[in-house]
């Protein structure tokens, strides 16, 4: 099951939105988020922090700048956890 939604992120002091879609299946989940024109897929480790799936990245030699991957980690925690 899919719910699309706008993640709302604060980055550089400023509210940044980014399409993104939470996949839903059996007891899992993951947050697809588009950042800068890449789908990022964002999943819980077994310590139930996210991480980002490495294969999104590795096809495409991504480079992210890693304050906006925490921002984006700490506004999916803070809905994750409603």
């Amino acid at each position: 099951m899919e719910h699309f939604f706008e993640l709302p992120v604060i980055h550089n002091g400023e509210e940044i939105s980014f399409n993104s879609r939470l996949v839903t299946f059996g007891y899992d989940y993951k947050f697809h988020i588009i950042v800068n024109g890449q789908e990022l897929i964002f999943e819980r480790d077994d310590d139930r922090n996210f991480r980002i799936l490495t294969t999104t990245l590795e096809q495409k030699d991504i480079v992210l700048d890693n304050v906006l991957v925490e921002n984006i980690i700490r506004s999916l925690e803070t809905i994750a956890d409603v």
